[in-house]
């Protein structure tokens, strides 16, 4: 098979490949054999890069962090206080997710994610605060007033609204992806600043 037109960056080709399958076929769809295919290179090819399938997917998913991330990173830092900078970054989840579905799918797969090593300094403390605070007693209810409970709750919404358009659910109200960052504007503000 001739050599496909990535200019020597076959990595960044074979996950371009393994994007555009996932956006048009979904995840179950994506097999290295077919990656390699639309890479226009050797079935062999994206064992170079990736140990297999799923490696390939997790790599997918890192990329997909990545531009998440610095949508994020750039949404809170421009906002005039950290609550807002947190409102903001909400809003930049529901657009990326409305604007980049493919990514948004794998970023939302569980297994394909790196918990350990995905995310911002504070997207860390974050996951490391909720794991103490559910590994305390089970018998204790959560305070819903804890702080890292509302920061999980306004997660937990924007998460739900994102894939709310992304699966076309809000199409029976008429609201399709250009409404998307209007109407989550208005659902973070719903929430309100959290009682601490």
């Amino acid at each position: 098979m001739t050599r496909g037109y990535h200019h020597g960056d076959l990595r960044n080709a074979l996950l371009d490949a393994a994007e555009a399958i996932v956006a048009e076929e979904g995840i179950a769809a994506v097999t290295m054999s077919k990656v390699a295919k639309r890479s226009q290179v050797s079935s062999g090819a994206p064992y170079r890069h990736f140990h297999d399938r799923m490696d390939l997917l997790r790599g997918l998913a890192r990329r997909a962090h990545a531009a998440l991330a610095e949508r994020a990173t750039a949404a809170a830092a421009a906002a005039p206080t950290p609550l807002e900078g947190f409102r903001r970054t909400g809003i930049e989840y529901v657009k990326f997710a409305v604007e980049q579905p493919a990514l948004f799918t794998v970023l939302s797969r569980g297994e394909l994610v790196d918990h350990d090593d995905a995310g911002t300094e504070q997207d860390r403390a974050f996951v490391d605060g909720l794991r103490e605070l559910l590994s305390r007693d089970p018998s204790e209810p959560l305070d819903p007033e804890h702080p890292l409970v509302q920061q999980l709750a306004a997660r937990c919404l924007v998460h739900g609204l994102a894939h709310m358009f992304v699966e076309g659910a809000l199409a029976v109200v008429g609201a399709g992806p250009e409404q998307a960052e209007r109407i989550a504007d208005a659902l973070t503000r719903a929430l309100g600043p959290p009682q601490v």
